[in-house]
């Protein structure tokens, strides 16, 4: 199963933590961008191309901060189409970044 922390490791993704919750950070990205797939999962929400392919992930962060969730997106290589669409998510919710 694919976690934030796993995820957080992995050098294409980069994270960054959010001021809205897990739902506000969905429907944002639904409201924004065409073509993605949502899963629940225990973990937060999982975002996927419709061709299968993880582009980002958000879930619950836990401490005293004022971040309320956590966005890990896809951010390389590149020239790849999930990337792009990572890069567009992340986009999309930049004015919530802590």
């Amino acid at each position: 199963m694919t976690t934030l922390e796993t995820l957080q490791e992995r050098p294409e993704f980069e994270s960054v933590a959010l001021s809205i919750d897990v739902d506000e950070v969905r429907d944002r990205v639904h409201g924004t961008l065409k073509g993605l797939n949502a899963t629940e999962t225990a973990d937060g929400v999982k975002f996927r191309t419709t061709g299968g392919t993880l582009i980002a992930v958000v879930g619950e962060r836990s401490g005293g901060d004022e971040a309320e969730s956590e966005l890990v997106y896809r951010a390389a290589p590149a020239a790849q189409t999930a990337t792009r669409k990572g890069r567009k998510v992340y986009e999309a919710l930049e004015p919530y970044a802590v």
